[in-house]
């Protein structure tokens, strides 16, 4: 019995980082490690979800991983995140993404908390802005945004009605992520240095 599933995007073109982000040696391993570590903690198995055609490092992983691919090339990551409900085996996801590792255990636990058949979908807002690749959703949600994709939408916040998203503001996560470490993205290759810095 699987209650939730993590997906990790890793699909992404990696342009201003100038290699593959999942790729990046951390600890003698890789990013991707690091972040399958880091979610396994609070899921009961994890989705990764990679361009068609691009490596996946070997991976360890305390709970049952499956690999999926986009559906399409360079779409941006609503496809990602389809593919990934595809394959996801409970009821709840938590969306995660390789250039987000600092994302804290303790938010997703609360996010998985407040995702329920009212709000079908819970987005974290940070720096004003929402965080729908630091979300959950109930697996449920895979129609309509199947729905959505053939409609030619391509931005998940597009879907914040449809799933009548609930906007957990910072004052709701604080706690779980004092600094709010979860939504700091690594692009470049400074921010990766910065990264490797808190080693």
């Amino acid at each position: 019995m699987f209650d939730v599933t993590g997906i990790i995007l890793i699909g992404g073109r990696s342009s201003r980082m100038g290699s593959d982000k999942a790729l990046l040696p951390v600890e003698g391993s890789t990013l991707l490690q690091y972040c399958v570590t880091t979610i396994a903690k609070v899921v009961d198995e994890i989705v990764v979800v990679n361009a068609p055609n691009r490596a996946i490092p070997e991976i360890h992983s305390d709970v049952p991983l499956v690999f999926g691919q986009d559906r399409l090339i360079n779409e941006g990551p609503l496809i990602g995140i389809a593919a990934g409900l595809e394959l996801a085996r409970a009821s709840v996801v938590v969306v995660t993404a390789v250039d987000m590792p600092l994302i804290r255990s303790e938010l997703l636990e609360l996010l998985i908390k407040r995702v329920d058949n009212n709000h079908k979908w819970v987005v974290p807002i940070a720096d004003g802005r929402p965080q729908p690749l630091c979300s959950a959703l109930l697996t449920s949600s895979l129609s309509t945004i199947n729905t959505k994709i053939l409609e030619g939408v391509r931005a998940p916040m597009a879907l914040s009605g449809d799933l009548n998203a609930y906007m957990l503001e910072e004052d709701e996560w604080k706690e779980a992520d004092p600094n709010g470490q979860s939504f700091k993205n690594i692009n470049t290759p400074k921010e990766f240095s910065s990264f490797l810095n808190l080693f």
